[in-house]
């Protein structure tokens, strides 16, 4: 039976679907209060299957976001020990009662949960490529554990999904891709550009995000070519000096509003599982430029959707894209479309449903 008030499901093969599957999603954080790449995945995930007529249950250790459309359960951590914290998720998630669910979609900490033909996980990214890009010992160690989990979570009985080809590389037995995705009635082209040339980053600067590579690109080469340049920086740590523009952390609606009015979206990162930021610059109609990795690659699509460099070059592809306004008219509507094709969210919803509707079908 259809929902009450939603239009019918129809599959990517253009089959009409049951449009009322009863799925539990476990996720450690949710954009509340744990604002990254996956938790806001998640929640625009589940918001797109609400949309289209199912019965979605968030269990999160983070409250629902104002705008979440879904049911939610919240867990709590009973501690304060960040170590310990790690490691609560999967006790918590394997002890849960799934019992009156289809489908129970896992996006991270399930190495403790039991296979099963309900069973759905979505790996974003790998932590052994977290681990090969580590800047320090302690996180090279962590990730390396996590990516012993990844492999407990492999193994077991269910559906595996990766978010992009080199993330299905990095892990045995996954061998399907469904990409990211955004909601495209949020973010959307509007306002003017900055009347001066400007650039945009989020993230960190010590990371694998690489945001002191792009300052330094600024201060050495792209500001002395183009003087009333301006680099936007939107992350944890606090950068000052001629050009910058530090907002700290920022909530979706000014994001989105940055994105407008940017020049160039930047992503200097040595590692990307997928590289939501870049879809979400090109979704608002701005051009991408990134360093070159092989998650960035596939999204960018061998630079037909934005200019790929390397970090030694990233300050003169930069002002290759700021001075000339008909290479980023260009991107700017080809990753507008490649969006609008590709990675609007209801396109990822409606790829989670074939894999749901496989599963029940078994």
């Amino acid at each position: 039976m259809e929902a009450s008030g939603t239009a019918p499901c129809f599959f990517s093969d253009g089959t009409k679907g049951n449009c009322h599957i009863k799925i539990a999603f476990f996720t450690k954080g949710l954009p509340s209060d744990r604002p990254n790449g996956v938790s806001c995945q998640v929640h625009r995930l589940a918001n797109a299957l609400v949309r289209r007529g199912h019965d979605l249950t968030c269990i999160s250790f983070s409250s629902r976001p104002h705008d979440g459309e879904y049911g939610h359960v919240p867990l709590t951590f009973g501690t304060d020990s960040r170590l310990r914290r790690k490691f609560v998720p999967a006790r918590a998630f394997a002890s849960y009662p799934t019992a009156g669910f289809d489908i129970l979609h896992y996006h991270g900490d399930d190495f403790l949960c039991a296979g099963s033909s309900r069973r759905v996980r979505t790996f974003y990214g790998s932590a052994l490529q977290e681990a090969r890009h580590a800047r320090s010992l302690g996180r090279f160690l962590y990730q390396s554990l996590f990516y012993l989990f990844e492999l407990f979570s492999c193994a077991r009985r269910g559906a595996k999904v990766g978010i992009s080809r080199v993330t299905c590389d990095a892990l045995p037995c996954v061998k399907q891709h469904i990409p990211c995705g955004v909601p495209i009635d949020i973010y959307t082209p509007g306002g003017r550009k900055t009347e001066t040339p400007s650039i945009l980053f989020l993230g960190d600067l010590g990371s694998r995000k690489r945001g002191s590579l792009l300052v330094k690109a600024f201060f050495e080469q792209v500001r002395p070519a183009f003087p009333s340049s301006v680099l936007t920086i939107v992350g944890p740590e606090r950068v000052s000096g001629d050009g910058i523009r530090y907002l700290g952390t920022v909530g979706e609606s000014r994001l989105v509003e940055e994105y407008r009015a940017t020049w160039v979206y930047c992503m200097p990162s040595s590692y990307e599982g997928f590289g939501v930021p870049a879809i979400e610059a090109m979704a608002c109609g701005t051009a991408v430029v990134a360093t070159e990795n092989p998650g960035t690659r596939e999204v960018l699509g061998n630079e037909r959707y934005g200019l790929l460099t390397t970090p030694a070059a990233l300050g003169r592809t930069l002002g290759q894209v700021l001075g000339d306004a008909g290479l980023r008219g260009h991107l700017q509507e080809e990753g507008r479309r490649l969006v609008h094709e590709r990675y609007d969210i209801s396109i990822t919803a409606r790829r989670y449903e074939d894999v749901y509707a496989s599963m029940r079908m078994r």
